[in-house]
């Protein structure tokens, strides 16, 4: 049953005290009929009992009197004339008019035949024999008439009057003893009425004793069980909890306070289980699982939202400074990477510029790449030329003669500053493969200075769009690349001026006399050619030593 502690335990005492009501109830109801039997007993049968009997002794005392009258009594007024006379003229009167107030409650209780037959025997007695007795009073009333009784008799036939006089008496009585028979037998089942009332009183008594106790047992065994039953299975899950168990199923629940008990338990059980849950996933990293707090209130569970939350904050931090030290040791790694193709490949521009670009395209993962080198030999007529070409794993040997202010790689010279697009012309470039040609998501140009001169542009193309790290990493080198490349060129210089010398003394030495009179152009030639090759050789050494520095 759906219902609150408090109703059960009301409905409990309420069905006793009901039952003690409706005990109550026919308690007072059978004593109120036994009593009700005994008042129509002692107030009405008995007293009717009594004046039937009056009456019965007033009718017979009539006809001992009327008698008395005619054959004894032989002086007027003796007592037994004044009892006769007393008798019809108030006794009598008093008597019926009783008998016929009391018959009246005889009607009321179902017996109108009484009534009806006290009223026969009033008229009877009324109507006949008191008239017969008056007849012979008024016969016998003078004293000459007792001289003669013959002539009484003869005047008055007494034996006829008397015989029918005393006939009529006797039916009279007759009647008035069924009256009485009647009566009594109303007392006796009054009686009897009443000694059933009480034996089935005590009988009601027994069993609603008996069905108090049993009804008192039952409802005490339903109460303890609804509510002795279910507060041990709430005791027992939490003696469980307290052990670190958590219960596999619900609890039932109801609208009780016990209902509300389990129901409440229920709620705690499932956070229980929704952060044991939420404590597995964190532990294992899984810091994006959800979770809800039980209420705005729930201590704990707020407390593992904030532990959740910075976990994840220094979960990210610690990726974040993961990926940082990633990033700087793929920019160290990339740095003495180049600084080995920088230092081993120096002699020769193009397998420099083609080692430098392919090295740049795999390392930082992008799809093609070139490099222009600044050609300054005519000042007049200063361009870039394409020194080499990389793209997936193939070598591109492409002839690129690009002015200066032309387009991105001429404007990139022109402003000495890197160009980073994610948003590149279509026609601008395409990046071929066995695949077909697309256009790249991101184009970086980064321009190769050193001590404030450009020497050329770095040109890659990805379908990624570079890090700033990455990009960061190329700008880093670039000096680096322009250091190697001015030595390169500073080289090759140098090597051109020392063939040019070779070829000019093979000119001397067929032509002596010429030779002897350039000598000393020549040797100031040579002078000035070994003082820049001492220069270019303490530059290529500060270079070394500078691009150590870097790597260490």
């Amino acid at each position: 049953m759906r219902l609150k502690i408090a109703t059960k335990i009301i409905l409990a005492f309420g069905l006793i005290t009901l039952a003690v009501i409706v005990n109550a109830f026919l308690t007072s109801s059978a004593l109120q009929k036994s009593r009700d039997v005994n008042d129509k007993i002692s107030n009405i049968y008995t007293p009717s009992l009594a004046f039937i009997n009056d009456l019965y002794s007033k009718i017979s005392d009539s006809r001992m009197l009327v008698k008395s009258w005619v054959f004894i009594d032989k002086i007027s007024d003796t007592p037994d004339k004044l009892k006769l006379k007393k008798l019809h003229s108030t006794d009598y009167a008093y008597v019926m008019d009783t008998l016929k107030s009391f018959s009246k409650l005889w009607a009321k209780d179902h017996h109108p035949e009484q009534r009806q037959l006290l009223l026969n025997i009033d008229s009877a007695i009324l109507d006949t024999l008191f008239v017969k007795h008056q007849y012979i009073m008024d016969q016998l009333n003078n004293f000459e008439s007792y001289d003669d009784p013959f002539i009484v008799f003869e005047v008055t036939p007494m034996t006829e009057e008397g015989g029918e006089v005393m006939v009529l008496t006797q039916r009279i009585l007759k009647k008035i003893e069924i009256l009485r028979g009647d009566l009594e037998e109303q007392v006796e089942k009054g009686r009897v009425e009443m000694v059933d009332t009480f034996n089935s009183f005590k009988t009601r008594i027994i069993i609603m004793a008996i069905v108090l106790v049993l009804g008192a047992l039952i409802i005490g065994a339903f109460t303890i069980d609804s509510l002795a039953r279910p507060i041990n299975h709430t005791k027992n899950i939490l003696l469980q909890m307290s052990k670190g168990i958590l219960p596999k199923e619900k609890l039932t629940e109801g609208s009780d306070e016990i209902g509300q008990m389990a129901k409440a338990l229920n709620l705690v059980i499932q956070g229980l289980k929704d952060i044991f849950n939420f404590s597995l996933e964190i532990g294992k990293g899984n810091f994006n699982t959800e979770f809800r707090p039980l209420s705005e209130e729930d201590v704990l569970g707020h407390s593992l939202l904030e532990m959740r939350d910075e976990l994840k904050k220094a979960s990210d931090e610690d990726e974040k400074r993961k990926e940082e030290d990633n990033q700087r040791n793929w920019a160290a790694q990339g740095v003495a990477k180049f600084s080995d193709i920088l230092r081993t490949s120096n002699d020769n521009l193009e397998e420099l510029s083609y080692e430098i670009i392919s090295n740049m395209v795999k390392y930082t993962g992008s799809n093609q790449g070139g490099m222009f080198i600044v050609n300054d030999n005519d000042k007049d007529q200063i361009f870039l030329e394409m020194s080499a070409c990389y793209a997936y794993d193939r070598k591109k040997f492409l002839n690129k003669k690009i002015e200066v202010g032309e387009g991105l790689v001429g404007r990139c010279y022109q402003e000495q500053e890197k160009i980073f697009l994610t948003d590149i012309p279509e026609d601008y470039i395409k990046i071929t493969s066995g695949l077909g040609d697309d256009s790249p998501k991101c184009l970086l140009l980064i321009p190769l200075v050193y001590n404030n001169v450009i020497y050329g542009i770095i040109e890659i193309a990805s379908f990624k769009v570079y890090q700033p790290f990455e990009i960061e990493f190329i700008e880093r080198i670039s000096e680096s690349i322009a250091a190697t490349i001015s030595s390169t060129k500073a080289n090759i210089q140098t090597t051109m001026l020392l063939e040019q010398s070779q070829q000019q003394a093979e000119e001397m030495a067929s032509q002596e006399e010429e030779m002897r009179q350039n000598m000393e152009e020549l040797r100031a030639t040579q002078e000035q050619s070994a003082r820049r090759e001492e220069d270019l050789k303490h530059e290529v050494e500060e270079l070394r030593k500078r691009l150590k520095e870097i790597t260490e």
